[in-house]
């Protein structure tokens, strides 16, 4: 299924991003040489939010299609996240989350080409934790 390039894509995702402290771990593998290596794995937490950005974003993109109006392109990211009980963290963690989330599921082509971005935490509405997004395409001549 095809998606249309919108202008402006808002939606709402019934969970808060995890913080960066707890968004990778550290794993241990056997490479193509043999050699043990050392790596980083998404967390539980960070894959779960990742997957339910993609299932809310429902394919919604303001991606251009092609590499040259991609390079001209600027996005403009908000992300409001409410908290829940007992539940804490910084905007800027919280930004980085979202972003890369934004990326993998296609709703932006890269998050270097995030020209503002802006993150709000609300703590006081704990009775329905969730994170919103508006993420707005910025034509650059």
């Amino acid at each position: 299924m095809s998606s249309a390039i919108e202008k402006t894509v808002t939606f709402t995702v019934p969970l808060t991003p995890p913080s960066v402290n707890h968004y990778t771990r550290a794993v241990y593998y056997r490479g193509r040489d043999g050699n043990p290596h050392k790596g980083k794995k998404l967390t539980k937490a960070a894959q779960a939010f990742r997957d339910a950005v993609a299932i809310f974003a429902q394919g919604r993109t303001v991606a251009p299609e092609t590499d040259a109006q991609r390079r001209k392109v600027r996005y403009e990211v908000r992300v409001t996240v409410y908290l829940g009980p007992k539940q804490r963290g910084d905007a800027d963690n919280f930004l980085k989350v979202a972003q890369d989330a934004l990326q993998h599921c296609g709703v932006i082509h890269s998050d270097a080409f995030v020209y503002e971005s802006k993150a709000i935490v609300v703590k006081d509405e704990r009775t329905n934790p969730r994170t919103e997004f508006l993420v707005t395409r910025l034509e650059r001549d």
